[in-house]
C-alpha cells in the first residue's frame, strides 16, 4: 500500500518558516556581523573551543588551544580565577561593519568592569573593614555577584578575514605579544620615575596600534591612552611634588618625614636601607622614590662618590588580580620601607664612606577610587614597672 504525504495550509506555512529559518541562519553565519555575534555569544557561554575554531588559519598556527586560553580576543585580561566572574560583567553591542582591503571590520561597543578602579575601591574598603574575614577576594566576589562595581564603556573592533567562504577572526597574536612586552617596559619606566621614557614608550605603543588592523586593537588603545593620560598628569605635577617634598635647597620642613633610617643586612644577606616614612601632608601618593648618596670627606672636602635611586612605595596603575594591596600612601599614614643597596662593593665596604638618604620623587594619586583610611597607630605595650597611661609609676614588687 502506497502512502502519499499531503500538506494542509497550516503545515505548509510551518514548513516554509522552518526552511526560511535554516536559510537565514546559514546566511547569518556567513556575514561578518553574524560571525561576530556567534563568537561573542559562545565566548559568554565559555565555549572556548568554538572561539578557537573561529580564528583565522594563521592565528591557529600561532597558538595552540591551551595557549589561546590565556589570551582570548575580546575577553578580560585577568587570571583564570577571575575570568568567568569578570566576563559575566561584559556587555557587547555589535555595530556597523566596513571593508578595508582584504579585511572586514565590525565595530563593537563594550561595557565592562573598570578593573583598575574596581580593585582600588575594593582594597580601600577592605583596609577599613574591622572584620578580618572580609578580605579583598571575598569583597570582590560579593561585588561581582551583586553587580556592584564601576564600569567603563569604549568602542573596540573585531577584524575578519574571508577564508574558505567563512569569516574568520583575525587576532594577530604575534603583534600583540610584542605590544605586551613594550607595554611592560613602559610601565616599568613609570615605576622607576622616568616619566619621559615612559611617555615616549606609550606614544610609540599607540602609534603602532594605530597602524594595525586586528581584533581588540582599539580596546588596547583605549587602555593605554588612559594610562598615558595619567602619567602625563603626574609629570605636570612635578613642581607641586617638589614643593610637597621640599627637597634641598628648599627649607627643610617636608610634609614627608623619614624616621629611624638604618643600613643593615637584608634577609637575602645583602646590604639594605630600612626605616619609616610618614605622610604628614594632605595629598595621597602612589609612588615614593628615595635617593641614597655616598660621600667621602667632610665640609669643603666632601665629595659624592656614588648615588642610587629606589622606588620604595609603588602603587600599580594596572589591575593586579588582587595579588597585592593596591593602596595609595594616604595623609596621616606611616609605612615601613626597605630596599637593597646596589653600590659597588668597594664603595659599600669603605669605612670612610657616609650615606645620605632623601626623598627625591613622588607621584600624586590620580585615581578616582575612594582613599583608604590610614591604619591606627599601634598601642605600645608597657613594660613591667613602666608608668601606666595617665597614671603614676607602678610600685616595685616586694618578696
Amino acid at each position: 500500500m502506497t502512502r502519499t504525504a499531503t500538506f494542509s495550509g497550516r503545515n505548509l506555512l510551518i514548513a516554509c518558516a522552518a526552511i526560511f529559518a535554516v536559510v537565514a541562519g546559514g546566511c547569518g553565519s556567513h556575514s561578518s556581523e553574524g560571525a561576530a555575534n556567534e563568537y561573542l555569544k559562545n565566548l559568554k557561554l565559555y565555549n572556548y573551543r568554538f572561539c578557537y575554531e573561529a580564528l583565522s588559519h594563521q592565528d591557529q598556527l600561532d597558538r595552540t588551544l591551551d595557549q589561546f586560553l590565556s589570551e582570548i580576543p575580546m575577553a578580560p585580561d585577568v587570571s583564570k580565577d577571575w575570568f568567568k566572574g569578570v566576563l559575566r560583567g561584559y556587555n557587547y553591542k555589535i555595530g556597523d561593519s566596513h571593508e578595508e582591503g582584504d579585511k572586514t571590520i565590525v565595530k563593537v561597543t563594550i561595557t565592562q568592569p573598570d578593573l583598575a578602579l574596581w580593585e582600588r575601591t575594593i582594597d580601600a574598603k577592605a583596609a577599613g573593614d574591622p572584620n578580618p574575614n572580609n578580605t579583598p577576594d571575598q569583597l570582590a566576589q560579593k561585588s561581582l555577584t551583586a553587580g556592584d562595581y564601576p564600569t567603563v564603556e569604549y568602542d573596540d573592533n573585531m577584524v575578519f578575514l574571508k577564508q574558505g567562504g567563512e569569516y574568520r577572526l583575525f587576532a594577530d597574536f604575534a603583534f600583540k605579544e610584542n605590544i605586551t612586552k613594550e607595554h611592560n617596559d613602559a610601565v616599568e619606566s613609570y615605576h622607576k620615575g622616568d616619566y619621559d621614557k615612559a611617555i615616549d614608550a606609550y606614544k610609540k605603543l599607540l602609534s603602532e596600534l594605530a597602524n594595525e588592523e586586528a581584533t581588540g586593537v582599539d580596546g588596547l588603545k583605549f587602555q593605554y591612552q588612559r594610562e598615558l593620560d595619567e602619567i602625563q598628569k603626574i609629570k605636570s605635577q612635578i613642581t607641586e611634588a617638589a614643593a610637597y617634598i621640599q627637597v634641598p635647597p628648599l627649607p627643610a620642613h617636608p610634609k614627608l618625614t623619614v624616621s629611624d633610617p638604618v643600613e643593615k643586612m637584608a634577609a637575602s644577606r645583602v646590604p639594605g636601607m630600612f626605616g619609616k616614612i610618614t605622610n604628614g601632608g594632605d595629598r595621597a601618593i602612589d609612588q615614593v622614590t628615595f635617593t641614597v648618596d655616598y660621600y667621602l670627606g667632610k665640609g669643603k672636602t666632601k665629595a659624592k662618590v656614588y648615588s642610587e635611586s629606589h622606588t620604595a612605595i609603588s602603587t600599580p596603575v594596572e589591575f593586579t588580580n588582587f595579588t597585592r594591596p593596591v593602596l595609595p600612601f594616604v595623609p596621616g599614614e606611616t609605612r615601613d620601607f626597605g630596599f637593597k643597596l646596589n653600590a659597588p662593593i668597594e664603595v659599600q665596604q669603605n669605612q670612610k664612606v657616609a650615606l645620605d638618604l632623601n626623598v627625591t620623587g613622588i607621584a600624586f594619586t590620580q585615581s578616582k577610587a575612594p582613599l583608604p583610611k590610614p591604619p591606627a597607630p599601634a598601642t605600645p605595650v608597657p613594660s613591667p614597672g613602666a608608668p601606666a597611661a595617665g597614671g603614676a609609676q607602678a610600685p616595685p614588687q616586694t618578696h
